[in-house]
This record gives C-alpha cells, structure tokens and sequence, in this order.
C-alpha cells in the first residue's frame, strides 16, 4: 500500500467519527437536524430552492468527473456556490437585469475558476471575503422584506447558500492547513 492509498484508507475509516463504519450519533443528529432544515426551507421558499440546489448538484458531479482528484477538495465549496451563481445568471436573464449583478457574476466566476483550477487559501479568500461582504446586506434585505413574499422567500435561499458557501470554505481552509502542517512534520528540513 503505497502512502496515498494509506492516507485514503485512513480518511475513510475515519468519516462518521469513529474508526468502524458505524456512524457516530453527533452525525446521526446532524443529519436529522440537516433533513429537517432542508425540508422547512424547501416548503417556505419553493421554486426559489431549486435552481441553486439542481445547479449545485450538476456542477459537484460535473466536477467529479471532470477534476483531477488532487483538486476535488474544492468540489463542496465550489459546488454550492457555482450552483449559486447559476441561479444568479438565470435571474439576470430571466428578469432582463443583465447589470445589477454583473458585480457578483464577475466576483463568483472569477473566483471559482481560480478554486478549480488550484484549490489553495487565495481563491477561499477571494470568496471569503464577497461572501462575507453580500451575507449582511441579504441579512438586512431578508428581514425589511415582507414575510412570505417571493423576495423573502430568495432572500432565504441566499442567505442559506451563502452560509454553506462560508461554512464548507471554511473546512476546506481548515483541511488545507492540516495537509500543509503534516507535509511540514513529515518532511524535516536537513
């Protein structure tokens, strides 16, 4: 077993939390706690939730086959937010509103072909930071917006989508860091 194929194994046997295949009860919990969200928000924003989440799936199988895979620790970040900027282009195209997002196309895009083309922590930054940038003014819109109304509902969406997009960056920044301190331990210097 060559030492990639070891690491492999290991990541594998480690998934759920424990070193057996039986899931831990924190990820059963989250998981209930996951399908239950998921459920509310789809019953309250509807149509809003399907262009992003359809778009997020077809990127991260797209991505699948198409990445190499020392570059598919990326796919979950750069999954849910291409899905995201789809639903972005969709809207502009739909509603005739080519320029009022042009900002955030340009932003995403540019940033999620640097992510796929070299998953590293400056293209998280760059995505980090819009991210963080929009997240407050959708806060704000979402709550001086009428509740139920179709703006509530996409406001939702966003906010959801955009959190997703900081919470799995924010693992990948994370595992990135361990790889990056176990290459410096296991490679001293002469």
């Amino acid at each position: 077993m060559n030492p990639s194929d070891f690491q492999r194994a290991k990541h594998a046997s480690t998934i759920g939390g424990t070193r057996d295949s039986t899931p831990s009860t924190t990820l059963k919990i989250g998981s209930v706690v996951g399908a239950v969200i998921g459920w509310g928000l789809g019953a309250y924003s509807g149509a809003n939730l399907m262009i992003p989440l359809v778009g997020t799936g077809a990127v991260f199988f797209a991505a699948w086959k198409l990445l190499p895979e020392d570059r598919r620790i990326a796919l979950p970040a750069l999954s849910v937010q291409a899905g995201h900027l789809l639903w972005f282009v969709i809207g502009m195209i739909t509603t005739k509103t080519v320029g009022a997002n042009a900002l955030d196309v340009l932003w995403l895009l540019t940033g999620l072909i640097w992510l796929a083309a070299k998953p590293s922590r400056g293209p998280l930054w760059v995505l980090g930071i819009y991210q963080l940038l929009v997240l407050p003014l959708n806060f704000y819109l979402f709550l001086h917006v009428s509740v139920g109304t179709p703006a509530h509902k996409a406001l939702l969406v966003h906010i959801v989508w955009r959190a997703m997009a900081l919470g799995l960056m924010g693992m990948m920044y994370m595992r990135l860091r361990r790889e990056e301190l176990g290459s410096e331990v296991s490679s001293p210097e002469a």
